[in-house]
């Protein structure tokens, strides 16, 4: 969003460089994950290729990148060439993940919406539904979810063990499809509109299955979508994953109606508030007990998780609860970090490493995410006040374009 606002001609060279890359190819082989960071594991993949016969080798070595794919980046700013080489991230596979396109899809109706740029949409269309036909390649149960690869890496959350569909991915892909429909309706594309809807009928029909009413242990009600299920086997997780309205504050903030009715919307943030609580902020996912998950990356403390989270909450009436979830950012950014370097993800308790006298906070990887967060609860505030306005979830394009100006502008 902070690019949109203020450098607008910046964000649409980014966003035509990921629909561009959906029409790339390049079959020319690499290495992925250990084999791309260590020698040793390159030199022991070149003198005993027979260990590796009948192993996967989509995390090991395979094709740079895939036709109908989406990019995970345009370039490495520590290395290559960036905006000219893309998806230089090589710690795992992003061909096959099936996140990407779905936020893509958002961020081009975010992009058109704001800034009325229909001519832009026009000349990238018929690549868009291309790479959502090519997206439902990895829907392998035929659910209506993309689930992407068994036993692999399968979306941004790199160091989740997931199988089947799963809360975060089933949702970006909806409000995903949801954008696409949008879309089509701005173009008049009743053709591409029936077959998005029905391909969104399908996925929201199978999101069901992820649906839980319980009481954990200690006796509280969770109602909330499980981190994830497989159909096939009927293994659960049944973890509480923070993230799983992601797409619904994406679609909130650009003046859709989410797709996740407003009481199940509440009851899920109700759901994580009480469960997913840590020292340092909510956990990206805890059990169903509130205890920590097993994996690491689960177990930590996102900041722009958290912003997210208390944006949602705000807008769905939880002022109070929203207002805690600040109050912890706040004590990370101010407290333990500073205003320039700001933790991107943390360590959800004090801990105390080899060589301390004492028990710290300990972040992971260093970036600057409040900025970004003033401007989003800004704008989802203001589509909150529009909406009242119109007596509409929806919220056209005509409406949205003159906020930017008046916000630089200022009173």
């Amino acid at each position: 969003m902070v690019l949109l606002i203020l450098f607008p001609r910046v964000e649409k060279d980014l966003c035509q460089g990921f629909i561009d890359s959906i029409q790339a190819e390049d079959p020319t082989p690499r290495f992925y994950h250990q084999h791309a960071s260590f020698i040793e594991a390159r030199k022991h993949y070149q003198e005993h290729p027979e260990e590796y016969e009948g192993v996967s080798m989509t995390q090991i070595r395979d094709a740079f990148k895939t036709k109908g794919s989406v990019a995970h980046d345009l370039g490495a700013m520590p290395k290559g060439h960036p905006l000219r080489n893309v998806s230089d991230y090589a710690w795992y596979n992003n061909n096959y993940w099936v996140d990407l396109f779905p936020k893509l899809m958002m961020r081009v109706l975010r992009n058109v919406k704001f800034t009325g740029d229909i001519e832009f949409l026009k000349q990238n269309w018929e690549t868009l539904k291309f790479g959502l036909d090519s997206l439902l390649k990895l829907d392998f149960d035929d659910d209506g979810l993309p689930e992407g690869y068994p036993d692999e890496v399968k979306n941004t959350f790199d160091n989740l063990v997931l199988f089947g569909a799963d809360a975060y991915d089933a949702t970006q892909f909806l409000g995903g499809c949801q954008a696409m429909i949008k879309m089509a309706q701005m173009l008049k594309d009743k053709k591409g509109e029936a077959h998005i809807r029905k391909v969104f009928d399908k996925g929201w029909n199978s999101l069901e299955q992820l649906w839980c009413e319980k009481k954990n242990k200690k006796g509280e009600k969770l109602e909330y979508y499980i981190t994830c299920y497989d159909p096939k086997t009927g293994n659960k997780n049944t973890d509480v994953w923070t993230n799983q309205l992601d797409a619904l504050w994406y679609l909130i903030s650009i003046g859709e109606e989410p797709f996740i009715p407003e009481d199940r919307a509440k009851k899920i943030l109700k759901t994580i508030y009480r469960n997913n609580h840590s020292f340092m902020g909510w956990a990206m996912c805890k059990t169903e007990n509130g205890q920590p998950v097993e994996s690491d990356q689960g177990k930590d403390v996102y900041t722009t998780s958290n912003y997210v989270f208390a944006q949602l909450l705000d807008y769905y009436g939880m002022v109070k609860e929203s207002k805690e979830v600040y109050k912890h950012m706040d004590r990370v950014v101010f407290d333990y970090a500073n205003s320039m370097i700001t933790p991107d993800n943390l360590r959800a308790e004090l801990e105390k490493e080899m060589g301390e006298s004492a028990p710290g906070p300990h972040y992971i990887v260093a970036a600057y995410p409040r900025p970004g967060a003033v401007w989003t609860h800004l704008v989802m505030n203001h589509v909150k006040d529009l909406q009242a306005k119109t007596n509409s979830r929806t919220i056209e394009s005509k409406d949205l374009m003159p906020f930017f100006g008046e916000l630089l502008e200022g009173p």
